[in-house]
């Protein structure tokens, strides 16, 4: 098992080359000796064998956005995109991002009409997270393109009012149960049939709302400098005693469902820039969000070269739109919502979005 790709110095810029790179040394568990993955295309399904990692195949088909694509596409099969089985038959995206045998039958029955809600729905998001939501991103950022194409493809009547509110806390705290504001993103949900061994804070985000379909599956990452005592950690009780910062309000529900919680660790709770700052000058140990923005944080200060990302420790988390359970109208509209993602997926347009914000992340 590998413990770690190696210091993070493939992801620097250089534009198409620098995601060439980043996207050959990305995560992927090794299923015995190292062998060459076999001839694989777009637009196809392919069996993975021995030696395969989820970044080779993605490399070697020509996979615009890598890894985090492809294994996007291939979410109901792959648990994780550190670990892939022999024998797994995983769909590679076409050229235009659409997947192979996607075309929509049509339905037996039309669906019913979806619900129209009698007012304007205000939506809101906030700035700081690149690629997925900033107000000087292109279309506000990948995650916002995508809410609003699939309102549009859902219930193009639907009028709606966005507006970037840049105080993540007030969102779930005060906005969304106040009914100030319809729907919020990007949130990640818990899991919300274990909602027991959640703490207050996590619980109250299966407790209080509901929310749509998952938007996208993101890579929560672990960092470290190299040559640290964590510098090869394969599991999370590798991490016990450590020093571990989870920027301010991010979720930390997967650190409790694998026992990351006071006593056990010192969490640190600051900015995300600042708990880097903080692994520089040896205050922290570890440093652990979103896989996407905390490298672009590592490369912004200049430390990319010296961290590594825990692989065996990367997990998944999915990101949703929230509504609060009291909001009738919004939760109404939740179903167009979702059949304007689900249109996003089946044409391509999904992936023609994702990659779009995963290459610019990487070239900028």
């Amino acid at each position: 098992m590998a413990s770690r790709t190696g210091s993070m110095t493939g992801v620097t810029g250089g534009g198409a080359a620098a995601l060439a790179i980043m996207l050959a040394t990305a995560t992927g568990l090794v299923l015995g000796a190292s062998q060459p993955a076999q001839a694989q295309d777009l637009c196809s399904r392919y069996t993975i064998v021995r030696g395969d990692t989820l970044s080779q195949v993605a490399r070697i088909a020509g996979v615009e956005g890598g890894f985090q694509v492809l294994f996007n596409a291939n979410t109901d099969i792959l648990r994780s995109p550190n670990l892939v089985e022999i024998g797994q038959v995983i769909t590679i995206p076409c050229a235009d991002g659409s997947l192979p045998g996607a075309a929509v039958a049509a339905p037996a029955v039309a669906p019913p009409p979806p619900v129209t809600a009698t007012r304007p729905l205000r939506v809101i998001t906030a700035s700081g997270y690149a690629p997925f939501t900033d107000k000087d991103l292109p279309g506000g950022g990948m995650f916002t393109q995508l809410v609003l194409r699939a309102f549009a493809l859902g219930n193009p009547d639907q009028e709606v009012n966005f507006f970037f509110v840049n105080d993540w806390n007030a969102q779930l705290d005060n906005l969304l149960p106040s009914g100030a504001v319809d729907m919020a993103f990007p949130w990640f949900k818990p899991d919300c049939d274990r909602v027991e061994i959640l703490s207050p804070p996590n619980a109250y985000r299966c407790t209080d709302f509901n929310h749509s379909d998952p938007f996208y599956d993101a890579l929560v990452g672990y960092y470290t400098l190299a040559g640290s005592p964590y510098d090869g950690a394969t599991d999370h009780a590798d991490l016990l005693g450590a020093r571990i910062c989870r920027p301010d309000a991010w979720f930390t529900f997967d650190m409790e469902a694998e026992g990351l919680t006071e006593p056990q660790v010192t969490m640190v709770r600051v900015t995300q820039l600042e708990c880097w700052r903080q692994l520089d000058a040896g205050d922290v140990d570890i440093v652990t969000y979103d896989a996407l923005p905390a490298e672009d944080d590592a490369r912004t200060l200049g430390m990319a070269e010296r961290v590594v990302s825990l692989d065996a420790l990367t997990a998944t988390a999915t990101l949703h739109v929230f509504v609060a359970k009291s909001n009738a109208e919004a939760n109404a509209a939740l179903p167009a919502l979702n059949a304007g993602l689900e249109q996003l997926r089946l044409t391509g347009e999904w992936f023609s979005i994702v990659r779009a914000g995963i290459q610019a992340a990487i070239e900028n």
